[in-house]
């Protein structure tokens, strides 16, 4: 994720590319310190106890990280609106689901931001939403037996949270959702192993991805790429009240944070 196509950039094009993810990394960093700096100190205030405001500082300063990735979402979203304004017409549109029958990969933040929104619905929307992420896991499993999780290829799947062509979860999509988009609709229904694209937008949507992640791990904070649908699923399943949360797992360094603890019925 830190380089585009070569053929793609000049020489002096890959340079810059990398400048900016040099720059993106560095203030992300400042931003993300300032943000638990911020969530350690209001916490820390209103603890009860010596253990209590321990954990819910540890706790606030998490939940702080995680809610720092909505600033790549943010600035994501501008380069999207500037490539509209400013370069070729886009064929996305509201409806055109094309694109959410493939895999998509999420990073440790972005699946902790989404797991925490669906944590906000009513109980039976939940639920639901449980059930679509363990079916299209049951179903990616049935077509690749050989190899855990959903294939790494291309797969007409659809995506858990696509619903009536529509994504449940767009105000919090990750980051590969906002990136991706098409010059040419008829490409997408096709599946043409090409679709033309905005090279100015894939560049600044690099840079703001690969930055923001190396901004993370610098912390250090886990921030791989993770297939969506299984992510979230586990980040959902490690909400039990008798082991430490998918949050807390990861803000403490654990890689297998994200890793699923129970069967699914």
């Amino acid at each position: 994720m830190t380089s585009p196509p070569s053929p793609a950039l000049t020489e002096a094009e890959q340079a810059a590319f990398l400048q900016s993810i040099a720059r993106v990394r560095s203030a992300a960093g400042r931003a993300l310190r300032a943000a638990q700096t911020n969530a350690t100190q209001g916490a820390a205030a209103d603890g009860t106890d010596a253990i209590t405001a321990d954990e819910a500082t540890t706790e606030a300063t998490a939940q702080a990280a995680v809610d720092f990735i909505a600033q790549l979402h943010q600035g994501l979203d501008a380069v999207a609106e500037q490539a509209r304004a400013t370069g070729p017409q886009l064929a996305c549109q509201a409806g055109c689901a094309h694109c959410c029958y493939l895999r998509v990969e999420a990073t440790e933040p972005e699946v902790l931001h989404i797991a925490q929104y669906l944590r906000s619905l009513p109980d039976a929307d939940q639920a639901a939403t449980t059930r679509r992420l363990q079916q299209h896991g049951a179903a990616a499993s049935a077509a690749n037996p050989a190899q855990p999780g959903p294939p790494a290829g291309p797969t007409r799947q659809p995506c858990s949270f696509l619903i009536d062509d529509r994504c449940a979860i767009y105000t919090v999509r990750p980051a590969a959702c906002r990136k991706a988009h098409s010059l040419s609709a008829t490409h997408c229904a096709e599946q043409s192993p090409t679709i033309p694209q905005n090279l100015r937008l894939l560049v600044d949507a690099e840079a703001l991805m690969a930055g923001t992640a190396l901004a993370y791990r610098d912390q250090p904070l886990p921030a791989r790429a993770h297939e969506l649908n299984a992510a979230v699923l586990a980040a959902l399943d490690g909400a039990v009240a008798t082991q430490p949360s998918a949050l807390l797992r990861w803000y403490r360094g654990d890689d297998g944070a994200l890793a699923m603890r129970s069967t699914p019925p």
